[in-house]
């Protein structure tokens, strides 16, 4: 039994180790390239003022390196900017340090050979001013990326 249970850890480490090396060298192979097909926030609350829902194509552009660099272009009809990363990944994360500006994000990473879905989500309650409303915002960031 011991035994058993021992094969079906190790096949399981080694096929989510096998799928974390299969999207690294993906992301950087071939020049690296990834257009920002869709770029999608999406904001429901419980003050409707808040809600949003942008979409935004064409959104820009992500450059993966080998040694684990890269950059981002985010651009719209009217500003761009380069933003400098280093990354990291597991089977189902991508993980990119702004190290110019001392911030960082994570994203749950979807996956297929040359197309993959960054999601990040998150959730913050407040209470505005001097008022008894609490208001809870959840905030969804997704790029939809395909290789160039």
């Amino acid at each position: 039994m011991k035994h058993i249970l021992f094969l079906i850890i190790a096949l399981f480490l080694f096929t989510s180790c096998k799928k974390e090396k299969k999207i690294e060298r993906n992301l950087w192979k071939n020049g690296g390239k990834w257009e920002i097909v869709k770029y999608e926030e999406i904001v429901v609350s419980t003050w409707p003022a808040n809600e949003k829902n942008e979409v935004v194509e064409n959104a820009g552009i992500f450059q993966f390196k080998r040694d684990g660099t890269g950059w981002r272009i985010d651009r719209d009809d009217y500003f761009s900017q380069k933003l400098n990363f280093k990354y990291s990944n597991t089977s189902t994360e991508l993980s990119l340090d702004y190290f110019e500006y001392g911030s960082s994000d994570t994203y749950v990473i979807d996956w297929e050979k040359n197309a993959m879905t960054l999601t990040q989500s998150g959730t913050k309650t407040y209470t505005p001013g001097s008022t008894n409303l609490v208001i809870t915002d959840t905030r969804t960031y997704r790029y939809t990326c395909k290789k160039d």
